[in-house]
């Protein structure tokens, strides 16, 4: 009897080692399956980005390559940045991107060859970097806005930069300079506002509470006016939803 419970005992041992050798075998396989699928995936979706057409526009000529700058013509830097754009009907993600506020230009570099090349700004919907979400408008003036707040209201900023000459020195020097219009679209109307009191006047029946709203969360309209708005924006959604 005992001889036949030890060798029950090792026919389960040996079955249960089996199995778990099979499923062992099953699981590796699976991985190495997986990790192949994921890496054609990979090899395919970095071979249709190299020879997208989104890299078959125009090499992009440095106007500024060969004058003394202080500064640059981009948005908050002159280095790559990774972002995402839709263009023609195509969203690209993981694109190094430079936004070039002096021309209005959305730059793109090629993943092998490293060309910068310009894209055609009509053919871009909407592109994203660092955080902010740009969207091309045909009004109040054609061009590429940052959507700061998308509600019952939207709130715009249109970045840019311009240039003047710096002849304080010997050597004539080129200074880029940053400047911002904001936005409040409100039944279907843009508009441009610059003072705390402008930006008010455009919710005219919430314009107290909202007024209210920016002293109790001691918001400065003056030191942070994008934020001031996005919050009036979203307050003026929430009393909105209320009445």
């Amino acid at each position: 009897m005992r001889l036949l419970i030890k060798f029950t005992q090792i026919i389960i041992v040996v079955l249960f080692s089996h199995f778990m050798a099979v499923a062992q075998n099953i699981v590796a396989d699976t991985v190495i399956r997986q990790a192949s699928i994921n890496s054609a995936i990979k090899f395919y979706d970095q071979a249709l980005r190299e020879n997208s057409h989104l890299y078959n526009g125009n090499e992009f000529i440095d106007p500024f390559e060969r004058q003394l700058l202080n500064g640059h013509a981009y948005f908050l830097t002159d280095e790559w940045q990774e972002g995402f754009i839709y263009y023609d009907g195509q969203l690209y993600e993981n694109v190094s991107l430079k936004y070039d506020l002096f021309r209005s230009k959305v730059i793109v570099e090629h993943p092998k060859s490293h060309q910068e090349i310009e894209l055609i700004s009509e053919k871009i919907n909407y592109f994203g970097l660092s955080d902010q979400f740009f969207v091309r408008l045909l009004s109040p003036t054609v061009g590429f806005y940052a959507r700061l707040y998308d509600g019952n209201v939207k709130i715009y900023a249109m970045h840019y930069k311009s240039t003047q000459d710096n002849l304080t020195t010997k050597t004539k020097t080129t200074e880029f300079l940053a400047k911002r219009k904001l936005y409040i679209f409100k039944d279907e109307v843009y508009y441009l506002v610059n003072t705390k009191a402008s930006a008010l006047a455009v919710f005219k029946e919430q314009k107290t509470e909202i007024k209210k709203m920016l002293n109790q969360e001691n918001i400065s309209f003056k030191k942070n006016k994008e934020y001031a708005l996005k919050r009036m924006g979203e307050y003026f959604d929430q009393l909105i939803q209320t009445q």
